[in-house]
């Protein structure tokens, strides 16, 4: 299976802050580093970790937008003033039937933007996605932090948004990972995908996975433990899961759209 264009896959860079590199950048990571903005989802906080490191100091995010009860979450860690640099979102998007009125006002007191959208056929996730498309600072990639946590029919609706991002023009049309404390995951563009994944503390596991979520795929691999070779996949018949990294640069080649998933190392780097 041959394809002309790649798509270039970063996601060291979100979930380790420039700031903990300490001057030693690894080579297999882009001189250029690219922005984000981040969605936090309604759902509880299991790991601060996680979500300073993605957040604090806007080194990566320049934009910062609260899923309407997530700002409910956010606030009740109770941080300090210097913990809570970074954290402070740009907007609170949904119904806002979850956030609870003292925070609210408190981060309007913030500079918060608070954008109320009660369409009920579209999810606090949904709005704030759209929130997010419609900011001049586009374009810029997507985290989703929490995503895949909490009830199951919410994480199937999250990796439904990562398939239709794509198709639906309210949406940003750039690349989304949704992050939870245990792994990463984003949904592979048709053709050549070349992925940097260094392995150590702070970063990734050696765990991943190739999901044909929506259809059927032929995939080609290249860095993998168990690499393949025009090899066929789906629900239902053979799937590529807990597939080992042995190289810092993955290679795949896909015939259609599929989920890969990166477990992340759970030690702290010093």
């Amino acid at each position: 299976m041959e394809t002309c264009e790649t798509t270039y896959w970063e996601p060291a860079f979100i979930i380790r802050n420039v700031l903990d590199w300490n001057g030693d950048f690894p080579d297999i990571l882009a001189k250029s580093t690219p922005k984000y903005a981040a969605i936090v989802i309604n759902q509880p906080i299991e790991d601060q970790y996680v979500l300073k490191t993605i957040l604090a100091g806007g080194i990566l995010t320049t934009l910062i937008v609260f899923a309407d009860g997530a700002a409910n979450h956010v606030n009740d860690l109770k941080l300090t003033e210097s913990e809570e640099q970074g954290l402070i979102p740009n907007f609170i998007c949904g119904d806002l039937d979850s956030i609870r009125p003292e925070v609210k006002a408190y981060y309007e007191k913030k500079g918060t933007k608070i954008i109320q959208n009660p369409d009920q056929y579209s999810s606090d996730l949904t709005k704030s996605l759209k929130c997010i498309n419609n900011d001049p600072k586009l374009p810029l990639h997507v985290v989703i932090i929490g995503g895949i946590g909490g009830r199951f029919d919410q994480g199937f609706s999250q990796l439904h948004h990562l398939y239709t991002a794509s198709k639906d023009s309210s949406l940003p049309n750039s690349q989304i990972f949704l992050v939870n404390p245990q792994s990463i995951c984003f949904l592979l563009m048709k053709g050549m995908n070349r992925i940097t994944a260094p392995l150590g503390p702070g970063l990734f596991a050696e765990n991943v996975g190739i999901i044909p979520i929506a259809r059927p795929s032929v995939i080609t691999t290249k860095g993998l433990e168990w690499d393949v070779t025009d090899w066929y996949t789906e629900f239902g018949g053979q799937m590529s899961t807990s597939n080992h990294i042995k190289s810092d640069t993955i290679e795949i080649d896909t015939s259609e759209r599929v989920l890969f998933t990166m477990e992340l190392d759970q030690s702290r780097a010093e």
